[in-house]
């Protein structure tokens, strides 16, 4: 019956119900896409080869040849291996086709280096290159490091990746490097693995790398494109004007696939017809002493052919700042509905103006992303592009809050329980996989993310912020991404108080604490606590009470002032029993026993622990971690086996001051 349901499920099945009942195939629609790519390992991460990739077999072996041959360390830098593979940077104008040659290459080495395929596009030619400190955070990610065991500076974090690709596998490959310095920490010093680099210039602080110089295609090859593009029976039947198509490409390929792609799209078009128009345009270019002319002509030509909508939505995605992004988002910008707007995606992607990343996520080449924030500049007044930006935020502020339900232990049993249709399947393997997908979104999405934040606090629609800001506290929490945690809150806390939102300034406020808390701060920690805690006190916001006095117990634990902390634990405790919130009383009875443990009061522990196994529902972490510390004051064993699932030989043995002093970290994070 549900007037027996205990209240934390009643409140987080209400959560769970409202949100699909309000879009079901939006739900459906942001996880089952999202759980299709995550199914991928993390550690393979090549983007989609190029299946009409043409030409280029000088390169190609000579490539393969540098990567798979080992060399004497006397011909790189000092105290490497003996030996060690190759690392060989790919260099070329804009256009030449430098990603697409180094990620077909990547794809031909899959077996020769099995462990790992690493990839990142390094944003060398924008404004803001990647810093290399966040590119090995995205790599040790995958590896399985998480940021609360992530070293902050780059040296350590280097020496890190280094510790886990020696002796394994790896192919690296650093697409768009911007130069020496921004690659330097990111190369692997171990025999078995090789680096694969792209660059507009010459890397020459990078000794030990082998260049491979990329130039236009040959006329033959450059031909054989434009034919694949857009078909033998064309090219054969006006071949003049098939090589002046080329010629006025610059025989680049990224230029030849905007063209094919707009004449694929114009099958009755004559090929004379498209060349007289390319001329046309690659004189009025040659006047504006623009850069990267050929490239240029090629785009402008394809460009004067789209619609007014495709028009508008090329440009408009050069607001974004994520490397890709999903249709909804295009939805958003033009105020479409999202099957629609897919449509002109596509369109987009057959011009070769877009081109797919991933299951459903396309994205920019980077001088098409140059070439749109230009036509933004110019087409769209400040005030239409700030209007995107809000409905682009607006659209990830509705599928955050749905995402972060996936991520909450207590709420993601009951979401995999509503969104689950196959009957073949466990609910604990769909909630498993509801997680995954949901991770998956927001490591996808974070940068865009964090920009629409930026923009709404800009804009001064602190009605944006403040939710938004919150629904990223679970995914923060997971990666211990404490920065970033820490930075939009302050800025939704601000927000709140902007909003005339007590009840959004208190969580902020509590949030923050936790982040505080987290890091070992415990005066911030207890200073946001505080100031939560009274505004709790002004809305009479009694559940809200109870979480910040446990949360403020915590600290005074990890201070050891335990008269205080007893105090706090024991309101806290109160005012969850008088709310009839099972949960909210199991959580705190948990950390009491924490509390007792740090006095090396076990039985006391003991007791507290069993009875918030009685309240909390057996499937979740939280229950499964106190069961654990249950097991672990009986049958005493070392604090490594509790924390990583197997004994570890050589530890010192388990003492309840260690263990008390972590657990308070663990179970807020599990």
């Amino acid at each position: 019956m549900v007037e027996h349901r205990p209240r934390y499920e009643l409140h987080f099945h209400v959560s769970v119900q409202s949100a699909v009942v309000r879009d079901p195939n939006k739900v459906r629609q942001i996880f089952q896409g999202n759980l299709a790519r995550f199914t991928c390992d993390p550690l393979h991460q090549l983007p989609a080869d190029l299946p009409d990739f043409t030409g280029r077999q000088d390169e190609l072996e000579r490539a393969i040849n540098l990567l798979t041959t080992t060399r004497p360390s006397g011909e790189v830098a000092e105290n490497t291996p003996t030996s060690r593979f190759g690392i060989t940077a790919i260099i070329g104008m804009a256009g030449v086709g430098k990603s697409a040659l180094a990620i077909h290459v990547a794809h031909q080495l899959k077996q020769d280096f099995p462990d790992a395929q690493l990839y990142v596009n390094l944003r060398g030619t924008e404004s803001q290159p990647l810093d290399p400190l966040d590119v090995l955070a995205g790599f040790l990610r995958a590896w399985g490091v998480d940021d609360l065991s992530m070293p902050d500076n780059l040296t350590e974090r280097s020496q890190l990746y280094c510790s886990f690709l020696t002796g394994k596998r790896v192919l690296v490959v650093l697409d768009n490097a911007h130069d020496s310095a921004q690659i330097r920490h990111l190369l692997p010093d171990s025999s078995s693995c090789a680096v694969l680099v792209t660059s507009r210039k010459r890397l020459a602080a990078l000794e030990e790398a082998a260049p491979l110089e990329l130039d236009v295609l040959p006329e033959p090859e450059a031909l054989e494109l434009l034919q694949k593009l857009v078909g033998i029976e064309r090219v054969q039947a006006e071949p003049a004007a098939a090589q002046q198509i080329i010629n006025l490409c610059g025989r680049s390929p990224l230029g030849i696939r905007i063209t094919g792609g707009t004449l694929r799209n114009q099958p009755q078009c004559p090929l004379e017809n498209y060349w007289l128009e390319l001329t046309q345009e690659q004189q009025r270019i040659a006047q504006l002493s623009l850069n990267h002319q050929d490239v240029r002509t090629s785009f402008a030509a394809s460009f004067k052919q789209l619609d007014e909508i495709s028009t508008r939505l090329f440009r408009l995605l050069g607001l974004l700042t994520g490397q890709n992004f999903a249709p909804t988002v295009a939805a958003a910008l033009l105020e479409l509905e999202p099957v629609t707007a897919e449509q002109f995606v596509k369109y987009l992607v057959d011009l070769q103006l877009l081109e797919p990343a991933s299951v459903g996520r396309y994205f920019l080449h980077d001088l098409m992303r140059l070439f749109a924030k230009e036509q933004l500049a110019i087409e769209e007044p400040a005030s239409e592009r700030q209007a995107a930006r809000l409905r682009a935020a607006r659209c990830y502020l509705e599928a955050s809050e749905i995402v972060n339900l996936a991520l909450k232990p207590e709420t993601r049993p009951l979401l995999a329980q509503v969104l689950s249709d196959d009957k073949h399947q466990s609910l604990a393997t769909a909630e498993q996989n509801w997680f995954l997908a949901a991770l998956n979104w927001f490591q996808l999405e974070r940068m865009n993310l964090l920009a629409s934040i930026e923009w709404a606090y800009q804009a001064q629609a602190w009605d944006i912020v403040v939710p938004l800001v919150s629904y990223l506290v679970n995914f923060f929490n997971i990666y211990a991404d404490h920065a970033d945690w820490e930075r939009t809150h302050l800025l939704a806390l601000e927000a709140s108080g902007k909003l005339g939102d007590p009840q959004g300034e208190a969580q902020t406020l509590t949030n923050l604490g936790n982040v505080y808390a987290l890091q070992n701060a415990w005066d911030k920690a207890r200073n946001s606590y505080e100031q939560s805690l009274v505004i709790f006190g002004e809305l009479g916001d009694s559940t809200g009470m109870a979480k910040t006095m446990g949360n403020l117990a915590n600290v005074y634990c990890q201070q050891d002032n335990w008269e205080k902390a007893s105090e706090f634990y024991e309101q806290s405790r109160v005012i969850f029993r008088e709310l009839g919130d099972l949960y909210g009383e199991a959580q705190t009875l948990a950390n009491m026993g924490i509390f007792h443990l740090k006095q090396s009061h076990e039985a006391e522990a003991g007791v507290l622990w069993q009875e918030a196994l009685t309240k909390l529902p057996p499937n979740l972490p939280k229950s499964k971690r106190v069961a654990q510390w249950l097991e672990l004051i009986q049958k005493p064993i070392s604090v490594s086996e509790t924390s990583e699932g197997s004994a570890q030989t050589g530890v010192k043995p388990w003492s309840p001051l260690e263990f008390a002093k972590n657990a308070l970290q663990w179970f807020r994070r599990s």
